[in-house]
């Protein structure tokens, strides 16, 4: 068997460069399906409820009988009895599990990916799987052609809004009352203004991939476009509310409703942000809500 020694979080591991029985808790499934590195556990559950396989992954998951070991973010546990049952041959995880990487790297070599919080950083993970696996053609390939798509549909949406302002907004879940307003850096928000490279105003941070505000503080919301999601895809409390109505945005129709799930869910890493960068440009072009485009 090939193997080769990264660099990695935790040190210097040696592991096999085609391994035949790898275990991924680092939330790393997508870009392992694109560089065609089978997996036979994965902890890749929902970002929105911590048990379930997304759906765009669970046909995978099903086809080639990928048993589900905990969340990669944290939001349950990792089963560490069954992965050791499994007997992997390479473990990927992420910090959110570094208080059980000397407990994995018993049971095989383990690695560490370099990103505190990898989800964010997805470029830089993706680039470090394809050095680790001999596969960095396959991520730039991808990653071009990424880039290529965002380029497309940027082109097509400033089109039709030119100059046009948005900001991306959710509901709270944690603390009743309050919103995220998404910044430049992560998820949605990336997308938006990072990938398709659409304007935004001061209300949109630069340097966090959130802030957090309270109803009052929407009022402040001066963009001519809001991306507006929550748990159940409605405006909530905010339906009736004068502040809210008061927006520009709102007056004008310019209000993209979304649910939490869908955006959790694929906003994060490769395929899901390409599905996503596509949903959320159809939802503007057409002028119609994000869980009503396709």
């Amino acid at each position: 068997m090939e193997t080769k020694v990264v660099r990695h979080q935790k040190g210097e591991t040696e592991i096999p460069v085609n391994p035949q029985r790898l275990i991924d808790i680092s939330g790393s499934a997508e870009e392992l399906m694109i560089l065609g590195i089978p997996f036979i556990a994965s902890a890749n559950t929902s970002m929105y409820d911590g048990t379930t396989v997304p759906g765009h992954l669970r046909e995978y998951f099903d086809k080639n009988g990928v048993e589900v070991v905990g969340n990669y973010s944290g939001m349950t546990d990792i089963n560490v009895e069954r992965i050791a049952e499994l007997k992997p041959d390479l473990i990927l995880m992420n910090m959110y599990s570094e208080k059980i990487y000397d407990q994995l790297s018993q049971i095989a070599p383990t690695i560490m990916m370099n990103d505190d919080y990898n989800y964010v950083r997805w470029r830089s993970r993706f680039r470090d799987l394809g050095d680790w696996f001999n596969k960095r053609d396959t991520v730039d390939e991808w990653l071009a052609e990424y880039d290529a798509t965002a380029a497309e549909l940027s082109a097509q949406i400033q089109e039709v809004v030119g100059d046009e302002t948005f900001a991306v907004l959710e509901r709270n879940t944690v603390a009743f009352g309050s919103y995220y307003i998404y910044g430049v850096t992560a998820g949605p928000g990336e997308i938006i203004f990072s990938d398709l490279k659409l304007n935004h105003t001061e209300i949109t941070p630069e340097d966090t991939w959130a802030n957090v505000v309270d109803l009052e503080s929407l009022a402040t919301v001066d963009a001519d476009h809001i991306i507006f999601t929550s748990d159940d895809g409605t405006l909530g409390e905010l339906e009736d509310n004068p502040v809210w109505q008061n927006l520009k945005a709102v007056k004008n129709g310019n209000v993209y409703l979304g649910n939490n799930e869908t955006q959790y869910n694929l906003s994060y890493t490769p395929e899901g942000k390409l599905m996503y960068m596509q949903l959320l440009t159809d939802a503007i072009l057409n002028h119609i809500n994000i869980q009503d485009a396709n």
